[in-house]
């Protein structure tokens, strides 16, 4: 095959817009103010490929009369395997050294499947345990991408080659409806199953396509002037990041919102195509942003183990931190994209066939893989071996109604409740609460003294499912959480018939309500249970730490370690702005409504509104929000006492 169809022509506004697209992501996962929609980057970097792979697939089945299949996927390969293979290689080196060995089984298995290119379907099945979304976060998250551009880079040459094979005025139509039948399961999933429109290649080349679409545009379109390309490229840009902005944790993606910045992706590649008048003198052509795009694919790669696994490393989170480790990134990209990337993308060896250098690459991916399979393997075996360290039993230590099937999360809208003491109890109560109302189980459980024969403890919980009577956007699902709001009519009808003497109610102050969602919702859900039980308390939605508090203790020394350091290691400011939302709301429904009571336990939680994962000896907070089960029965008295138990 010729030389000069191997790639397109080089176009430094493109790499401008994949530096827009970087700089994107790495301020969303930064977690940049006001740019927590940034994850729009990777769907630009989505758009962009769609673009180039299908012109240099096109260019070449019309200059060769065919298309090589083999040099196509060597290329691919060499492009992009040896800059993560390295990038998983010192990351996988680097969480084994600075991690505690709880970490390592899944982070091994990530990297493996990031390795093999489908860790999209890794995370798409990981995480089924409601508590595992407060561990580290995985080093390897953002390989989901690059097995969803994997896949496409296998499906799409045939598709390319099929199309082809038909009249050139079909193939824009077909291109068309291909990625309409995509975006058409995309939206479907969106709406049935979030997590599997994010992650699944068949759901997201919709985007590719739409790249695909433009090219073929941008080739039939007639040179525009500079004014009309200038105007498209700054209409594209500012819709880009307008989505960036717009888009928050609460918004479900991808949805139609995702259109917005694919097809102003598609703008700008219109506005940049060869043959448009500000090809290259636009600002994205030069200076920095030229740079940046450059090392995108090495930045990309780089910048979410250094934040994870740095992060992991720091007490607090602060803005200073978050940049040295974003300067840490860019730098380990250019040493990337110097030494390895861009001389292994730019060798020519005409003496190794493609074939070979596909089966070289085959055998460097299934070695390297095997070395991540091993490493899980051996970490899961010395942790099963182990006798379970004072800090690995904290991580556990939860509440003993998540042994009973007591909370069945967002499986179902099915009311089950678990009931503890003597049936033959003159008195019920009921604690009713999501896992963090739950936490005070131990505590409830000990101030109503249950041996005593004369009361019976009923638990009705739904993790992450606020007692608050309002729609909960539930950003882990990516939709409404309609099982929550049905639960609660289920759970205020069998409430109704059951006429308790007491209701304990306790949700979490994470939740993204305002002061009056939280006034009026609590108010409405009062309002119905006050005639339904003699007494009604409300349990204060508790501080949490800024880390996972376990993480920081093991990464301390441990527990005598840890005793011998500053008194504020492991330690974090208690309030935040929601909590704090969520308690004036809370006051205001309480204030309302005579013979309901507040119970607030937080001095005991966090003397002097500082936490911490130690104190006085105990271990506080099994991760960054729950208390462990031990911590919260050692405050049992502090609950008797605010219930008025005698």
């Amino acid at each position: 095959m010729s030389q000069h169809i191997k790639q397109l022509p080089y176009n430094p506004s493109i790499q401008g817009l994949r530096a827009v697209a970087i700089i994107l992501v790495l301020a969303a996962h930064a977690g940049v103010p006001f740019l927590y929609g940034g994850f729009i980057g990777v769907d630009v970097f989505f758009v962009i490929s769609g673009y180039l792979i299908t012109g240099l697939l096109i260019t070449e089945i019309e200059k060769e009369g065919e298309l090589s299949l083999s040099r196509f996927y060597a290329r691919r390969l060499k492009r992009l395997m040896p800059a993560l293979m390295l990038m998983l290689v010192v990351s996988a080196a680097a969480i084994f050294a600075l991690t505690p060995l709880a970490e390592h089984p899944a982070q091994a298995s990530a990297a493996a499947s990031a390795a093999a290119w489908v860790s999209n379907f890794y995370f798409i099945f990981a995480e089924q345990n409601y508590f595992e979304s407060t561990s580290l976060a995985n080093a390897f998250l953002h390989t989901w991408s690059l097995g969803v551009e994997e896949q496409f880079y296998l499906l799409w040459p045939l598709i390319v080659m099929l199309i082809c094979t038909l009249a050139s005025k079909y193939r824009l139509p077909l291109l068309l409806a291909i990625s309409l039948l995509s975006l058409a399961l995309c939206m479907w999933l969106a709406h049935s199953n979030p997590v599997q429109a994010f992650y699944l290649m068949p759901a997201r080349i919709w985007q590719f396509g739409f790249g695909a679409v433009t090219w073929l545009l941008a080739r039939r379109s007639a040179p525009s002037s500079s004014a009309v390309t200038s105007i498209q490229l700054a209409m594209g840009l500012a819709a880009i990041l307008v989505s960036a902005v717009l888009i928050g944790e609460n918004t479900r993606y991808p949805d139609w919102i995702s259109l917005v910045p694919t097809l102003a992706t598609s703008l700008c590649l219109l506005a940049v195509s060869p043959g448009a008048s500000c090809t290259a003198t636009t600002p994205l052509a030069r200076g920095p942003l030229k740079y940046i795009g450059d090392i995108s694919y090495s930045l990309y790669l780089w910048h979410w183990p250094v934040l994870v696994v740095g992060q992991h490393l720091l007490t607090e989170k602060t803005a200073s931190s978050q940049a040295a480790l974003v300067l840490t990134a860019f730098l380990l990209a250019h040493l990337s994209y110097r030494l390895i990337e861009n001389p292994i993308r730019q060798y020519q060896n005409a003496r190794v066939s493609p074939k070979w250098q596909i089966v070289a690459s085959l055998v460097v991916i299934v070695l390297i893989n095997v070395q991540l399979i091993k490493w899980h393997n051996s970490a899961t075996d010395q942790i099963a071996a182990e006798a379970p360290s004072v800090l690995a039993l904290a991580r556990s230590d939860a509440p003993e109604i998540y042994r009973y099937g007591c909370d069945d999360w967002y499986a179902s809208a099915q009311v089950k409740t678990c009931h503890f003491g003597s049936k033959e109890a003159s008195k019920v109560a009921v604690v009713w609460g999501d896992s963090i109302g739950l936490q005070w189980f131990p505590a409830i459980k000990q101030a109503l003294d249950l041996d005593s024969g004369e009361w019976r403890l009923e638990v009705i919980t739904k993790s992450s499912c606020p007692i608050v009577d309002q729609p909960i956007f539930y950003h882990r699902i990516g939709r409404i959480y309609t099982e929550c709001s049905e639960w609660k009519k289920g759970a205020a009808a069998y409430l109704s018939q059951l006429q308790p003497d007491l209701i304990l109610i306790g949700s979490a102050g994470s939740y993204d309500l305002t002061t009056e969602q939280w006034a009026e919702g609590t108010t409405r859900i009062l309002e119905e249970h006050l005639t339904s039980a003699k007494q009604v308390a409300i349990i204060a939605p508790t501080y949490a730490l800024a880390f996972n508090g376990v993480t920081c203790l093991e990464e301390h020394g441990g527990l005598e370690q840890v005793r011998t350091l500053p008194q504020d290691t492991c330690t974090s400011p208690a309030d935040n702005p929601q909590r704090a939302t969520a308690m004036t709301g809370l006051k205001l429904a309480v204030d309302s409504l005579p013979g309901v009571t507040l119970i607030d336990l937080n001095d005991a939680v966090c003397p002097g509104k500082r936490c911490a994962a130690l104190l006085d000896g105990a271990i506080v907070f099994r991760d960054n929000q729950h208390l462990t089960a031990s911590f919260a029965a050692s405050l049992a008295n502090d609950m008797r006492v605010a219930l008025g138990m005698p």
